[in-house]
């Protein structure tokens, strides 16, 4: 079992008309600002910040609408995210950090490279970056929709919330102490003893609707950084219902100029940031060093 370390910062934060709830794990070192999914939260990157606090500074917060950040009625999509990090960078005093995404959070950090290259150090996208591979909401995979439907919709306790989530095929075989951190931070519990997730659902409705604005393959060729993929290669509900197919991923190394791609067969694209494997760890660990991160197994 990991012992998981404590934040050393846990805070709401004015970024402009909004309040952002910022964690920080590790006091020294350069910056790592940390982007998070679409239905997820600032503690899924527990087992990076285990991983990597000792020599750096990890920050990771709520992206509007999730969590313990505010969530406005409406106002939901790739290039806004972008403009809340960009407010976020300077309130925190960040003139250049490295970037990590993950999912949703990938696409975002992909967008603000190549829009404020010079505050961007070194970028990392995990099992995202490219096109999706749906053009419309009805089109997602199912392991999305899964996600999705829990928004907004009470459950009877959090025993029973936990109990649902761990019977998802995807999750449920790599339970983990920081599925359970993450749990923690996705619920809010109401007067009646029931829990329902802290992520807005109308803020993750809209962002489906306006995915286009994300343009991934027109920010590749902009992105100034050193940049390193991480692919998750195992499906979730099906062999091939992957988020990052291995063409695409192959496709966005070959347009961001130095770019740099690490696969894990085995993982998927919860369990590939969720400390089922050190690999994803290790590998982000080499990139910021400046090392070759290595194939797993290699």
């Amino acid at each position: 079992m990991p012992t998981l370390i404590e934040a050393v910062r846990d805070e709401l934060v004015a970024v402009g008309e909004l309040r952002l709830h910022i964690v920080e794990w590790g006091r020294a070192g350069p910056p790592i600002v940390c982007l998070h999914g679409l239905t997820a939260n600032a503690f899924c990157f527990q087992a990076f910040a285990d991983a990597l606090a000792e020599d750096y500074r990890v920050i990771a917060y709520d992206l509007r609408g999730r969590g313990r950040s505010e969530r406005p009625p409406q106002g939901y999509s790739v290039p806004i995210h972008a403009a809340d990090l960009d407010q976020l960078l300077t309130v925190l005093g960040l003139e250049r950090v490295a970037l990590l995404g993950h999912s949703l959070g990938a696409l975002i950090a992909l967008f603000y490279a190549a829009w404020r290259p010079e505050r961007v150090s070194k970028l990392i996208l995990v099992d995202a970056g490219a096109p999706l591979p749906w053009r419309t909401p009805e089109e997602q995979p199912a392991w999305l929709n899964a996600s999705i439907a829990r928004l907004g919709t009470p459950v009877a306790s959090f025993e029973e919330y936990r109990r649902r989530l761990q019977s998802l095929p995807f999750l449920g075989p790599w339970w983990n102490a920081y599925l359970d951190r993450y749990l923690e931070h996705d619920i809010e519990r109401l007067p009646d003893g029931s829990v329902r997730s802290r992520v807005y659902r109308e803020g993750v409705l809209e962002e489906g609707r306006r995915a286009e604005e994300a343009r991934p393959a027109d920010q590749w060729e902009h992105v100034q950084a050193p940049t390193l993929v991480l692919r998750a290669g195992a499906g979730m509900f099906a062999p091939d219902d992957q988020l990052l197919s291995e063409e695409a991923a192959r496709e966005l190394v070959a347009h961001i100029p130095g770019a740099q791609l690490v696969e894990f067969p085995t993982l998927n694209h919860y369990t590939i940031i969720f400390g089922a494997d050190p690999g994803p760890a290790q590998a982000i660990r080499a990139f910021l060093s400046g090392a070759e991160a290595a194939q797993p197994g290699l």
